[in-house]
């Protein structure tokens, strides 16, 4: 009897070790597909797969593009952007005024989710927007940081939002900005 506690204790052990060893394994193996762009204010981790573009257009950060494909000639992607706000705006102004230009710029917009994320202090909004006769999804990041807005954005069809939605919302989830000193 007390041979086989032993050998179910060590089986237990092993199991546990081969779980532990495979999660690891798995961990590591998805750390070696990611880039990381950093800069002095913020950082996001992205798949190499993805093309990162730095922007010459004002207030525009860099464009992230998913990888190219034959079916599909709309590239997903992932934007930021900063902007300068006026001295009272408020982040919760701010989305009131992107919601109305949205409504009033963009017929048929239909707004999905308008969320405030207190643990992460974000807004996010999802809408659906028909631009070029294209349904497009959009997911949107906003942060307040001092008098700076930055606008994360992830733009894919509308057809393909949840093919791409698990890899857009761990690089839109990624984001973090580094600590002033």
């Amino acid at each position: 009897m007390y041979q086989i506690l032993i050998l179910l204790k060590f089986t237990m052990k092993f199991k546990l070790f081969l779980v532990l060893s495979i999660i690891s394994i798995v961990s590591f193996g998805q750390k070696n597909n990611i880039d990381v762009y950093k800069t002095s204010e913020y950082f996001i981790e992205f798949p190499k797969s993805w093309e990162l573009k730095k922007s010459e257009q004002k207030g525009v950060e860099f464009i992230l593009f998913s990888s190219k494909q034959k079916v599909d000639p709309f590239r997903e992607n992932i934007s930021l952007v900063i902007q300068d706000l006026e001295k009272d705006m408020t982040l919760e102004s701010y989305i009131e005024v992107t919601e109305s230009q949205l409504r009033n710029m963009m017929k048929g917009t239909s707004v999905q989710e308008n969320v405030y994320d207190k643990i992460n202090q974000r807004h996010t909004l999802v809408y659906i927007v028909n631009i070029s006769a294209s349904y497009l999804k959009v997911k949107q990041h906003f942060y307040k940081r001092g008098n700076k807005m930055y606008t994360l954005t992830f733009t894919a069809l509308q057809k393909s939002y949840d093919d791409y939605k698990k890899i857009a919302d761990g690089v839109l989830n990624s984001f973090k900005f580094i600590p002033t000193k």
